[in-house]
């Protein structure tokens, strides 16, 4: 303590009192700041942790998200490809009676090609109906994650095309190029990077260069002819056909839909195309409804972390407050506590003075 400043009273006309008050107050401060300091890392730390869990939550949404996305690309395709099924079937309802049945034949083809475009249209990853191998067809899987520890949910889609290949007598695979209207013979045909197959000689346009000779149902055996009105390129081929996806396919396999009996049996592909359809989207219905619950499960976590957030800092809040109200009282009360002090020394000095003694013994420390 501050050595005090007397006079011949004993007292300095300084206050002692507020010497001692005001290191008291400077000490309060010091340890009110280190309190501070010591609740401003505590949050700090929280918060990080915070900062962290709230990252990977928003890393887990935007994967939830993009999943999403995947399957509306899905249901919007299947949409158009119902739509495009149903024109088809207008189309072989309308042929017996029109005037224009090579056109009506062109835009029935075109409907397949559209088929395959709406459910080939976006990369696999955003694409649950189609972008699939030809001859394989193996649906893609659209994943995501939903917890913070890495686990991730799998949702297999459909393929929602239709595609098809024919295995000749010699080994060769005839692959058609979905959405082009063309089909091409492989010698080796690579399933897993079809880039790299070796193509033998045989092409043609499935719209004009193809005519069905035979068909079995039942065993799948076909006999058909490529390119049947140029002499110089055609061939015939037998072999066996095996479908993908929708099933349904361009005119020449329903004998041009000149007779009653291949207008039957593209209608029958039509029916059984769009049950497919139907299963499909109750399917991605399914995974929508995941994706949704497993959306709004990250989105409560973000509104309990942010709820914690918001506690720890109305906590840190607090004890500040606290220590300054603290801090406060026990100043008032020192303060309360000098002023009785004063008070008592006034009273003392007094009696001494009445008793004639000019210096009190009690505050004389220079004696």
């Amino acid at each position: 303590m501050s050595t005090l400043i007397l006079q011949n009273d004993g007292l300095s006309s300084i206050s002692w009192q507020q010497t001692v008050y005001s290191q008291i107050v400077a000490r309060k401060q010091q340890e009110i700041a280190a309190t501070s300091e010591k609740l401003q890392e505590s949050y700090d730390a929280k918060s990080v942790y915070f900062d962290s869990q709230s990252n990977q939550l928003a890393r887990i949404k935007a994967s939830i998200s993009n999943a999403g996305l995947a399957v509306e690309n899905g249901q919007e395709g299947l949409t158009q490809i119902k739509d495009y099924l149903l024109q088809m079937r207008i189309i072989l309802g309308n042929y017996p009676s029109s005037d224009s049945p090579d056109l009506m034949k062109d835009e029935f083809d075109a409907y397949v090609d559209k088929i395959n475009n709406a459910a080939d249209l976006y990369a696999k990853d955003y694409n649950p109906i189609g972008n699939v191998v030809s001859t394989d067809w193996t649906p893609n899987t659209i994943s995501f994650t939903t917890s913070t520890s890495g686990h991730e949910t799998a949702m297999q889609g459909v393929y929602a095309g239709t595609d098809y290949y024919i295995e000749d007598s010699e080994g060769h695979l005839w692959v058609p190029d979905p959405g082009t209207s063309t089909i091409a013979e492989y010698t080796d045909y690579k399933t897993t990077n079809p880039a790299d197959s070796e193509k033998g000689d045989g092409f043609a346009s499935t719209r004009t260069g193809m005519r069905l000779d035979s068909y079995d149902a039942e065993t799948g055996a076909i006999t058909f002819t490529v390119n049947p009105d140029n002499e110089a390129l055609s061939e015939t081929v037998s072999g066996t056909i095996t479908f993908g996806g929708t099933g349904v396919m361009q005119s020449w396999f329903y004998e041009g839909l000149d007779t009653e009996e291949g207008r039957t049996a593209a209608l029958e592909a039509i029916d059984r195309a769009e049950n497919l359809i139907s299963a499909s989207e109750a399917q991605l219905a399914n995974m929508s409804t995941n994706v949704t619950r497993a959306d709004a499960n990250i989105d409560s976590q973000l509104d309990d972390l942010k709820g914690q957030r918001s506690e720890a800092l109305r906590e840190q809040m607090v004890a500040n407050y606290q220590q300054q109200v603290k801090q406060q009282q026990e100043l008032q009360i020192l303060q309360t506590t000098f002023a009785n002090m004063e008070t008592q020394t006034a009273y003392y000095k007094s009696l001494f003075t009445n008793a004639g003694v000019s210096v009190s013994p009690l505050f004389d420390f220079t004696a």
